[in-house]
């Protein structure tokens, strides 16, 4: 179908979004399966105190991919013309 004049191509933007989407859907799940597996080792009362560093990157990495989101969202929203 194409596109009336006074539209602009979204196709990009649309990209980019489902992109942010995907990505912070790895990182959330990443997140979780850390988060699990240090709530284990805490459950287990071993003597060794898990290393929580990498749940702090991976919190890192879920703030970005979340604030990627919202710039992906805004920039289609702003493409549609629907961002005043």
């Amino acid at each position: 179908m194409p596109l009336r004049h006074d539209r602009e191509d979204t196709t990009a933007q649309e990209e980019a979004l489902r992109a942010a989407r995907d990505e912070a859907a790895t990182v959330m799940a990443e997140l979780a399966a850390e988060a699990r597996s240090l709530g284990k080792a805490y459950a287990g009362r071993s003597a060794r105190i898990p290393d929580g560093s990498a749940l702090a990157g991976l919190i890192d990495a879920a703030r970005r991919a979340e604030e990627d989101v919202d710039i992906a969202a805004h920039d289609l929203a702003t493409a549609r013309g629907e961002d005043a």
